[in-house]
């Protein structure tokens, strides 16, 4: 898939531990998707899992047709986890202009309609989504980020922000768990347009190095501002962890963040792996980011 997403699918063995099987994705020349399974998919009490990088609408396609074709396969008892890290349309949670569609709900329909036993999805954008998904698990933030002030770099202490009022209620929690500061930001953006038209810091800047955390880097435009905003408070050295690296503009526009951290990456070939996170390649000259 050229778009990035990634769709694999896995049995339980003997022993426990997972067996990747062959699946096949074609497009048709009309656009229509088409899935196939290898053979030997079938086994009786077999337990499945879905792995599912999800960034385009055709991927969402191949989610249906292999749930479909797998069904035939294993039979519809089989027990099926999805395992969905990054849940698409869930930052689309709430109508703000008459006309628009409530596409998380339209997508979380479509989920449930597969009928998985558990669907496990990591850090989702807000309570919206998880509560329109049936068996839904979630998989937090805090551990990713528990690896990420475990690094040397943040030996010396560092301070969390909060990029705006949609994060502030978790970094807050998240400061309170790890034992660090906490920096509020608020941002105004035009409804109808999506833009940016401003932003400000709430709270004190601490004499620390700062870490922005968020759920999701898209474009990087909030990010971009924020560091501009940030650097007119201190001169202490910038760093972003985001749980969802789609960086679809690459990581070069967030140059001036000293690092970038990610827990799971759109496109892998732009990040190292540290551990159970992934560390930027190419981002700014790697300053230290330690006092």
């Amino acid at each position: 898939m050229s778009d990035f997403s990634r769709i694999e699918l896995s049995y339980a063995g003997g022993d426990g531990q997972a067996v990747a099987h062959p699946v096949r994705f074609l497009g048709f020349p009309g656009g229509e998707r088409h899935v196939w399974i290898g053979e030997g998919a079938g086994g009786a009490g077999r337990a499945y899992t879905i792995d599912a990088r999800i960034y385009s609408s055709d991927a969402v396609m191949d989610l249906l047709l292999l749930n479909d074709a797998l069904r035939r396969v294993a039979g519809e008892g089989a027990a099926v986890t999805l395992r969905l890290p990054y849940l698409p349309y869930a930052r689309q949670d709430r109508v703000t202009v008459a006309g628009e569609p409530l596409s998380v709900k339209v997508f979380c329909t479509l989920i449930n309609a597969m009928k998985f036993d558990r669907v496990v999805v990591a850090d989702p954008h807000s309570t919206v989504a998880p509560a329109l998904l049936d068996r839904v698990e979630i998989e937090s933030a805090e551990g990713f980020l528990g690896q990420v002030l475990a690094l040397p770099e943040f030996a010396g202490g560092v301070a969390l922000v909060a990029p705006d009022a949609g994060a502030h209620k978790r970094v807050l929690a998240l400061g309170e768990r790890f034992g660090a500061p906490v920096v509020c930001c608020a941002k105004l953006r035009n409804t109808a347009t999506g833009k940016l038209s401003g932003a400000r810091v709430l709270d004190e800047v601490p004499d620390l190095p700062l870490l922005v955390v968020d759920d999701i880097c898209d474009g990087g435009g909030t990010f971009v501002a924020l560091a501009a905003l940030l650097r007119r408070h201190s001169d202490r050295p910038l760093g972003l962890y985001v749980t969802h690296g789609l960086c679809t503009k690459g990581v070069a526009p967030l140059r001036d963040y000293a690092r970038l951290y990610t827990a799971y990456p759109r496109d892998p070939a732009l990040w190292t792996p540290r551990g159970d996170i992934f560390q930027a390649i190419d981002a700014a000259p790697q300053a230290a980011i330690a006092a």
